[in-house]
């Protein structure tokens, strides 16, 4: 593999500079192999000269050279390699809901024609705040309905005029205190208890989130026969999981240790190969073709390529990649 360096913002100027020099060398060289060609032993040691150089080649990786300024502000980061736990883990599917607490069902206490209806269906509202006001029919006074919780107006079903029953007016809810709700088949029960670990993913793969199984429901579902594993979410506000929304839940239900495990995103593909982006000076980096072991659900071990106490590229490596694949196009052509 040919071994090249490339400047992260290599200007066109200085690319057409290195081609002609390059051209150059090629010219220079033909007179020195034809006064090669005489000499049957000269033309051996040129020979193994030549292969000698074509095996150094063939061991070393590609490189690419990012300023660190550049691979910064682009979020590449490096760690050092090390030990890690290899994660073995159960895959459930399910979706995402609410926490109990996190849903409030608003009722009138005193029946009686609504007057006012102050919130729609996705309006936000604060704990306290008035959604209707209904007049009561006892006693002929308006008084105020209000939700007990802060969240998001889920549910309206009442209207100017409506009597009300006692069927909820609005359904209010949190959408800060999420959990998902994973199916757990019979055969899986014993492998699965609260305090394990879970990754939960949206079936778009962007949306990853670490949570915890927090119980177990004691009865099966009558139609699908599993049973509920329950795993509260800390969700930050610009969060995409919804209520509703289908998931799938990787359950750790056990660990092994490697002697040098990185994370999974820092192995990349590159020619058919699985590579990992060794950091060989400051600015440098060169692709490492490794040999990859077990895979857990963040970590992946490698037996061979990349030795403890090396610094790769552990996040973004992707863009080191794209760099390299740059360079490569520019080099073919």
């Amino acid at each position: 593999m040919n071994t090249f360096r490339m400047k992260l913002a290599a200007a066109p100027l200085a690319l057409a500079l290195a081609l002609g020099l390059s051209a150059c060398g090629n010219n220079q060289a033909e007179p020195e192999n034809a006064q090669a060609e005489p000499g049957h032993e000269e033309g051996e040691a040129d020979h193994g000269e030549g292969e000698e150089g074509h095996a150094e080649e063939e061991g070393a990786g590609e490189r690419v050279t990012i300023p660190a300024e550049a691979a910064e502000a682009s979020g590449i980061e490096v760690a050092t390699a090390g030990p890690g736990a290899i994660e073995e883990t159960l895959n459930l599917t399910g979706r995402i809901m609410l926490q109990p607490s996190a849903r409030a069902e608003v009722h009138a206490p005193y029946a009686g024609p609504v007057r006012a209806v102050l919130r729609n269906v996705g309006d936000n509202v604060r704990r306290g705040e008035t959604l209707a006001r209904v007049e009561s029919a006892e006693s002929l006074q308006t008084y105020a309905i209000v939700t007990p919780i802060a969240g998001v107006v889920l549910d309206r079903q009442t209207n100017i005029g409506d009597v009300t029953s006692d069927q909820p007016l609005f359904v209010v809810g949190d959408l800060s205190r999420l959990q998902a709700e994973l199916n757990v088949a019979t055969r899986d029960i014993g492998r699965i208890s609260s305090g394990q670990r879970v990754f939960i993913t949206g079936l778009d793969g962007a949306t990853r989130v670490e949570a915890q199984i927090a119980s177990v429901l004691p009865t099966a579902d009558a139609h699908s026969q599993t049973l509920i594993a329950r795993a509260p979410l800390s969700t930050s506000q610009g969060s995409t999981l919804r209520p509703g929304m289908a998931v799938r839940g990787a359950v750790v239900t056990a660990a092994q240790q490697a002697a040098v495990a990185v994370p999974r995103d820092a192995v990349q593909t590159l020619e058919g190969r699985s590579v990992v982006f060794v950091r060989v000076s400051a600015d440098t980096y060169e692709a490492r073709p490794v040999t990859l072991g077990r895979t857990g659900a963040t970590q992946v071990e490698i037996l061979s390529g990349l030795a403890a106490g090396e610094v790769y590229v552990s996040e973004n490596a992707f863009l080191v990649k794209a760099e390299i694949g740059k360079g490569s196009a520019s080099h073919d052509h």
